[in-house]
């Protein structure tokens, strides 16, 4: 008497394809572009630089899939010039 009585599907489902961004991610996405659409507009150029450096910073991830991890330097550079601009939007706002 075999111990279970199901049988293991013939065609396994297939797997689930990996979201690039999550639902909060695309929001703060959204977020921040109508931030930086509003710092230009008012002319606020800390504002656009701090919210620019979050879009650079999630453009990485489309390098990533678009290279499949083969270029790794570029979104390193990518990840270094968004910490940078942000580092600059904050001296921006304490300097001016």
């Amino acid at each position: 008497m075999p111990g279970m009585r199901s049988k293991f599907p013939l065609n396994p489902p297939p797997a689930k394809k990996e979201a690039t961004f999550s639902r909060g991610e695309k929001a703060g996405i959204a977020l921040c572009l109508a931030m930086f659409l509003f710092g230009l507009s008012d002319f606020d150029l800390p504002l656009c630089f701090l919210t620019s450096s979050f879009l650079v910073y999630e453009a990485h991830v489309f390098l990533k899939k678009a290279h499949s991890d083969q270029d790794w330097f570029m979104s390193n550079l990518l990840k270094g010039m968004s910490i940078a601009m942000f580092v600059g939007s904050i001296m921006m706002v304490l300097l001016l």
